[in-house]
């Protein structure tokens, strides 16, 4: 009887967690299920509205917006020449050179992911911030849960701080008409309160113990893609706030590309084919009975806060970038656009799947660590505490008179 209840017993529950677990870690299904997730859920979108009549292929091209997918390119090939140029490697060395303890550790952590995420969005600066932290688990006997699933919160709701911190925030500065000064104001009170709450949460999670500080990287930067970068990024945001046209940072992106030569097929394009088909597929689901019906500002109501928790809730099930393009054409006003700003960015904390960087820093960490069990039962509590202390914050704070 106990050999047939035990996980590793010869019961049927040992070998089907087995199998389960080896499924769980074949490289396609790992891909589909935390690396490409929403690329393979948009796809599938997009061809369900051309199957079923919903969108026309001759319609395509009016419903992509194509500079939005331009910047998205152009950010793309940006990020890959900082990548590459070691310039972030140094960064994050360098802000936790000087901490000794884990506390201090952690909060170094989760600025140099803010400050990552804000320039590159949320998911590259975990790519680059949890592979480090998971090093130091090595060097120093650290258990980096704690540490990863925070600066998984840090990648998602503060370096929602700039247009470019998340996918989302870049469609909703573009669509919803902000202008650099508005959008900063939104963003200022909401990522504030997120920050002292992020502070609050280390002490509460992170044991307080000594820690050896870390030797600085040995690895130099590469000067020429360093200032491809920052060029390249610079037009970017220059093309954001309207000071040059869009078809420039496209055209530099060419030359930063051949500055890349082969690594450029190393580069994740992904987030350019997720825009293009969530255009299509979202188009197909709002000519459906089934949108209409279940259009969660229908149920929470077309005022400001009922499309914040419009957004944080429907993130939940969809993740908050399809989200964020399911709910934007109700909303009609500047402050129904902050409060869309605010819903889908607190609504990437909560569920796995409310925002990719969560799978994205998930899988990172279970590369390096055997304890998954112990990651999941941090994250879930944590994360579902942000939610709703951010969710409360950001109703509290649209009746600011921002913008």
């Amino acid at each position: 009887m106990d050999g047939a209840l035990g996980s590793d017993g010869p019961g049927p529950r040992g070998p089907m967690r087995r199998r389960a677990a080896a499924l769980v870690d074949h490289p396609v299904v790992r891909a589909v299920l935390f690396e490409r997730l929403l690329l393979s859920a948009s796809a599938g979108l997009a061809i369900l509205a051309l199957a079923t009549g919903r969108v026309r292929l001759p319609e395509i091209p009016d419903l992509l917006d194509w500079r939005l997918l331009a910047l998205f390119f152009v950010l793309t090939v940006a990020v890959a020449l900082g990548k590459d140029s070691g310039l972030f490697d140094r960064l994050v060395a360098s802000a936790v050179h000087g901490a000794r303890n884990a506390r201090t550790l952690t909060l170094a952590l989760v600025g140099v992911t803010a400050v990552l995420a804000a320039l590159l969005t949320n998911d590259v600066a975990l790519m680059l911030a949890v592979p480090f932290t998971m090093l130091l688990r090595r060097a120093a006997d650290l258990d980096p849960a704690p540490i990863v699933v925070l600066e998984i919160a840090s990648a998602n709701v503060l370096g929602a701080l700039t247009p470019v911190g998340n996918p989302q925030n870049l469609f909703l500065f573009t669509r919803g008409g902000f202008k650099p000064g508005s959008f900063f104001a939104a963003q200022l009170p909401f990522v504030a309160g997120a920050a002292v709450l992020l502070a609050a949460a280390v002490p509460a999670i992170v044991p307080k113990r000594a820690f050896p500080p870390p030797t600085p990287s040995p690895s130099g930067v590469d000067a020429r893609l360093a200032v491809a970068f920052a060029v390249l990024l610079g037009a970017e945001i220059a093309a954001l706030v309207g000071a040059i046209p869009w078809p420039v940072p496209l055209v530099l992106s060419l030359g930063g590309a051949a500055l890349l030569g082969r690594r450029i097929f190393e580069a994740d394009f992904s987030l350019v084919f997720v825009f293009a088909f969530l255009f299509v597929g979202v188009a197909g689901l709002e000519r459906g009975r089934v949108y209409r019906a279940l259009d969660p500002s229908r149920l929470f109501g077309h005022a400001p806060t009922g499309i914040a928790v419009s957004g944080a809730v429907l993130s939940q099930l969809v993740s908050n970038v399809p989200a964020a393009l399911l709910l934007a054409p109700a909303v009609r006003t500047a402050a129904g656009f902050r409060a869309l700003l605010y819903g889908v960015n607190a609504g990437g904390c909560g569920t796995p799947i409310a925002s990719i960087a969560n799978l994205i820093g998930w899988q990172l960490y279970r590369r390096e660590s055997p304890s998954a069990g112990r990651f999941w039962r941090l994250f879930l509590p944590v994360s579902f505490a942000l939610l709703a202390a951010l969710l409360l914050w950001s109703l509290a704070i649209l009746r600011l008179p921002i913008g």
